[in-house]
């Protein structure tokens, strides 16, 4: 029986895989999530409201209409954990590390089931990367659990470990869910010099990317490493401080954000808000009581999101980098694209203009969905916010996530879900695989 099952799942293309894979483990989330001894009884969790909740941690986005501290059980809780860890890695990493374990040879099929969920180009070491991801992610999480967990133990007692480890989870896998209660607020906890720190250098590894980071370890220095890798690095060295100066100078005199702080603290808060509005969706004051200027700069940054092969979402660093490469080489007259001495395969650009296009398109048609099944008068800043923030897997909110109604809620978690599994594999999904050989003659039309 398991033989014909497995025969029949094979003749599936590899996109149908990894969609109704992450597909399924939402639903078993959301029914774990439904247990009893789930929940403590102190909010009423319904069947969509709880897919809600699993779609969103699976996606690590980490919109939650719940306090996860007081409306969860240690298990449900311990539930939310293992489905954001299984969200970050994805469905195919887990299932290679589990076949890894056992002695099991990982057959081709697996192999480019891992290369298509990571929208590689080869699949050959595939299991090495698995490897090291696993590894990596490991290593991540327990140093920077490890030192979260003594830190919280002298503030919160033995308590402290448990919070300690399961905020590194959540900080590597970029979910920004957190467990400190509505009372106590992970914001106040952030707002420490040595609790900031260690979250945002989470976020960062977490986000990005393996392939990066593994290039780093491997050879060490600037020269050595690859293209992509290079272009991931020089982006995150625009993007972060260019954030921070820009959050600093916006939020820095709002009295209901950044206004009450010292200079350092205002300066330790923009640093932090800098990469998790593109990555993990911690937030260290109120979202809805920033100035418009800067919700849109955080809406722009989520919609960046992280780096390639990360835990992170959006249409990546290294897409909106080709682009404004791509552009630049345009206005200068230029048909190539050159950075650090490198040409940039053409099929780059024009993936990189794809996912960009779709990704707009999606957050669109997001937003007007939203707009038109729910019938209360939501401001057009507040659910834009919403859609970007849904589809760009990051979990920020303008506090609207418990008011919105059942179609909405689907609305959203179908963006969570594409947003999660990517818009490249969600297009070679639906896309032909049979190729035409005729060629029709070229016409130009007139752009702009």
């Amino acid at each position: 029986m398991f033989r014909y099952i497995v025969s029949a799942l094979s003749q599936l293309h590899r996109g149908v895989l990894i969609c109704g894979g992450f597909a399924l483990f939402m639903v078993f989330g959301a029914l774990l999530l439904m247990l009893p001894f789930s929940t403590t009884g102190n909010a009423e969790v319904s069947f969509v409201d709880a897919l809600f909740m699993s779609v969103s941690v699976v996606s690590v986005t980490g919109m939650s209409m719940f306090d996860v501290r007081t409306d969860f059980t240690i298990f449900g809780q311990l539930v939310i954990l293992f489905l954001m860890q299984v969200g970050g890695l994805g469905i195919m990493t887990i299932m290679a590390m589990v076949g890894i374990s056992t002695g099991r040879k990982i057959r081709l099929q697996e192999r480019l089931l891992i290369r298509d969920s990571f929208n590689l180009q080869t699949p050959s070491g595939m299991v090495m990367l698995v490897r090291k991801i696993i590894f990596m992610t490991l290593l991540v999480e327990f140093i920077s659990g490890t030192l979260l967990a003594v830190y919280f133990y002298f503030k919160f007692g033995p308590m402290g470990i448990y919070l300690g480890y399961w905020h590194a989870v959540s900080a590597f896998t970029n979910c920004g869910l957190d467990i400190m209660g509505a009372n106590a607020g992970f914001a106040k906890m952030a707002a420490d010099p040595f609790v900031s720190t260690v979250i945002v250098v989470t976020m960062f590894l977490g986000g990005v990317g393996f392939m990066a980071a593994d290039d780093f370890l491997r050879h060490r220095s600037w020269s050595g490493l690859s293209l992509n890798s290079k272009l991931i690095f020089l982006m995150e060295a625009i993007l972060i401080p260019l954030g921070t100066i820009i959050f600093y100078n916006l939020e820095g005199n709002n009295p209901e954000t950044l206004g009450g702080l010292s200079t350092m603290e205002k300066w330790q808060s923009a640093v932090l808000m800098s990469v998790s509005s593109r990555l993990g969706g911690f937030a260290v004051f109120d979202i809805h009581s920033m100035l418009d200027q800067t919700v849109l700069l955080v809406m722009m940054f989520m919609f960046i999101g992280a780096a390639p092969v990360s835990t992170g979402g959006g249409i990546r660093t290294t897409t909106i980098g080709l682009l404004f490469l791509s552009l630049y080489a345009w206005i200068r007259g230029k048909k190539d694209v050159v950075i650090f001495h490198k040409h940039v395969d053409p099929d780059c650009l024009v993936k990189a203009s794809n996912v960009f296009t779709l990704a707009v398109v999606i957050t669109f048609i997001t937003a007007f969905l939203v707009f038109v099944f729910e019938p209360m008068s939501f401001d057009f800043e507040d659910v834009m916010f919403e859609a970007v923030s849904a589809f760009s897997t990051v979990g920020f909110s303008m506090g609207l996530t418990g008011e919105w109604n059942t179609p909405c809620k689907i609305v959203l978690m179908i963006a969570m879900y594409i947003g999660r599994i990517g818009v490249m594999t969600l297009a070679i999904t639906f896309a032909s695989h049979h190729s035409r050989q005729l060629k029709y003659p070229k016409e130009n039309i007139i752009v702009g």
